[in-house]
């Protein structure tokens, strides 16, 4: 069964995947992210999912950071060992940048320091900058070149970008701490100033702009990485949403799928009935044998010359069609079906016209419908050939051996048992026993072998859904 979905379950599916989850989803989309200085989300919820995930990627990273500064620190001194051999202040940055630096990434193990570790970042970074100003203002001290120089302004840049990019902390901190080496720099070059000249301006506009610049780059940075992460969160969001109503469909489609099946078996059994009504079989005539019929099929599916007629799906459409095999009956006149007693000749051959009666009606239906079903072929191939036998003397085409179709072969062998199991008003029940021995005595003539074998094999199943269903 394949039922088509209506157009309101299409329209909840472009619904979901368009709005997400909830309005909240829809109303806080990327134009949520605000273009302003101190970034943030107007989103609550999304504001501290962010910190959640920044906190857990970038902690490591940022004790990585700590480790890299102290490394440059180190290429530093030996740099300026090799060009100024035996300089003091060599000394200085080992004494005061790295064990700050060390101290930080000790600190930043801590659990306060995990809790609060951008902070924690933030502040040795002004720490680390401080103690290296001082350092550059002793060179200066010694008539080198110092903070004063183009050194200084290089080495102050290093530190914003530091700040900004490599330490990994949010802008926030990151802008808090670039204001603090900024104001730690001017204090230094006011104070030292000798006149109020032209050069503390000159040095002042450039690290003004050039902490301009980094603040800039560290401010998109992650306006760059709040824009992914919102995206990606809200494309999570839209999946499970989109998973909750494909669900919700699937679900709605089992429903419908398992209605129709309830009411084509409901529509199988009463057309069933019908015929039975005007028979002298009981309904649980076509029970017994349809019930008997997935038995058989499903002893012999692993059989190799039965495994490619009797697959899951097909024993499934047989055991559907079984209750129509003698559909046929209602287009055989009130004389002839409901005779008390055994018919002569001329009857007979009319009573066999039920085969092809039941045939020809399900092949009209199908071609004024304009549908070509597996189950009603099922129909069609039993009601036909159900009265075959195995040794070419049954009817209506007097078929023999592997010609006469498996859904046939299997019926045979139902159809026969139960009619002699049953009472009728000509005749009474015979037991399993009895019956057995009809079937067995007809392996080979009436019936196919196998499935005269499949039967014996089955007995108790057998004997279980004759109890079960019995008049």
């Amino acid at each position: 069964m394949n039922p088509r979905l209506s157009h309101a379950d299409l329209a909840r599916v472009r619904a979901a995947a368009q709005t997400g989850p909830d309005d909240d989803v829809a109303e806080t989309g990327p134009a949520s992210l605000p273009l302003r200085l101190l970034l943030s989300f107007s989103n609550r919820d999304d504001e501290q999912k962010f910190s959640k995930f920044y906190n857990a990627f970038y902690y490591r990273y940022a004790q990585a950071s700590l480790v890299v500064g102290a490394l440059m620190i180190i290429g530093d001194v030996i740099a300026d060992s090799l060009a100024y051999p035996g300089n003091p202040t060599n000394t200085l940055r080992l004494t005061s940048c790295l064990p700050i630096l060390a101290a930080g990434l000790a600190f930043s193990f801590t659990q306060y320091a995990r809790r609060r570790w951008q902070r924690v970042m933030a502040a040795f970074i002004v720490l680390v900058g401080a103690s290296l100003f001082a350092v550059l203002l002793e060179i200066d001290r010694q008539g080198d070149m110092g903070l004063k120089s183009w050194v200084g302004i290089l080495n102050f840049v290093f530190l914003q970008i530091y700040c900004f990019l490599i330490l990994g902390i949010q802008f926030n901190f990151a802008l808090a701490a670039g204001c603090g080496l900024l104001a730690i720099f001017e204090a230094i070059i006011v104070a030292g100033a000798t006149a109020t000249g032209p050069n503390v301006l000159y040095l002042s506009y450039h690290v003004v702009t050039l902490f301009l610049l980094a603040a800039t780059i560290g401010w998109w940075r992650e306006y760059v990485l709040r824009k992914e992460f919102l995206a990606k969160n809200r494309l999570k969001a839209a999946q499970l949403a989109l998973s909750g109503q494909n669900a919700k469909l699937e679900g709605e489609v089992r429903k419908r799928t398992g209605e129709l099946a309830m009411s084509q078996d409901a529509a199988i059994l009463t057309l069933a009935s019908l015929v039975e009504t005007r028979d002298n079989e009981t309904g649980n005539h076509v029970r017994r044998t349809q019930h008997y019929v997935r038995e058989l099929a499903l002893e012999l599916r692993d059989h190799p010359k039965f495994a490619a007629a009797l697959s899951e799906k097909q024993i499934e459409t047989m055991f559907k069609s079984a209750p129509l095999h003698d559909i046929g009956k209602v287009g055989i006149p009130d004389h002839i079906l409901r005779k008390p007693g055994r018919l002569e000749p001329d009857e007979f051959e009319i009573m066999k016209t039920h085969t092809t009666i039941g045939h020809q009606a399900i092949e009209t239906a199908q071609r004024e419908l304009g549908i070509k079903l597996d189950f009603l072929d099922c129909v069609q191939e039993i009601a036909l050939n159900h009265h075959e036998k195995w040794d070419g003397g049954g009817y209506p085409r007097g078929l023999s051996g592997d010609a006469i179709p498996v859904s046939a072969r299997l019926m045979a062998v139902a159809d026969v048992y139960d009619a002699l199991i049953s009472e009728r008003v000509y005749k009474k029940a015979f037991s399993h026993d009895e019956a057995a021995a009809v079937i067995r005595e007809g392996r080979g003539r009436h019936f196919d072998p196998d499935v005269v074998d499949a039967f014996f094999a089955i007995g108790d199943k057998i004997t279980a859904i004759a109890h079960r269903f019995r008049d």
